[in-house]
């Protein structure tokens, strides 16, 4: 064979015509991952956390871990950023919750005004969980769940603003130091652990 021809193994490999197609989803979190190593990956954070709090879940946390790997040092201020623009999107989430809840619930025909009285619980469906969201609130905000669903949700059944500020406070912080700080300490085993 001559030195010209390329040999088999140095041609380019066809995509495999079997290779599984990737959801929606899939491709735009492999996007977001994507954005953490260019200079813009700070304000794709951001953005991304306000949008994961307010309308869409794309967690920010795909941004976050190898923004950690990448730059160690900085993890506080990339958690203290990312809980601040995550709780802005909260707000706005909150927002259209309390705002555009009722025609929320008249289109997906929920009544919130069905009343309860089973097991020592008296109320309404919209006053049990309003008394009771904030809690579920704060658990949801440290979890890995949506956090617009939190924030709309805490916003349709009227939980006072305080106590949704509070619980997203508490919660959103615990889990961008939780997070940075473990790829901070564990660097590279950590993505093993951490479902982001």
């Amino acid at each position: 064979m001559s030195s010209t021809e390329p040999s088999p193994q140095t041609s380019p490999a066809a995509p495999a015509a079997d290779a599984p197609k990737l959801s929606w989803y899939r491709r735009m979190y492999l996007r977001v991952e994507a954005a953490a190593s260019t200079p813009h990956a700070l304000a794709t954070m951001m953005v991304v956390s306000v949008v994961d709090g307010s309308v869409f879940p794309i967690p920010p946390f795909a941004v976050l871990v190898p923004m950690v790997l990448a730059q160690p040092k900085k993890w506080v201020r990339y958690c203290l950023l990312g809980t601040l623009a995550s709780l802005v999107g909260g707000l706005i989430g909150y927002g259209l919750g309390a705002f555009v809840g009722e025609g929320i619930t008249q289109l997906l025909h929920i009544d919130l005004n069905v009343r309860v009285d089973r097991f020592g619980v008296s109320g309404t469906v919209g006053e049990l969980l309003g008394r009771n969201f904030w809690v579920l609130a704060l658990l949801c905000s440290i979890l890995p769940t949506p956090f617009k669903i939190v924030a709309i949700g805490s916003g349709l059944v009227s939980v006072p603003l305080e106590r949704f500020l509070l619980a997203s406070v508490i919660g959103r912080s615990v889990r961008f130091f939780l997070v940075g700080s473990v790829v901070r300490f564990f660097g590279p085993t950590a993505r093993k652990w951490l479902r982001v």
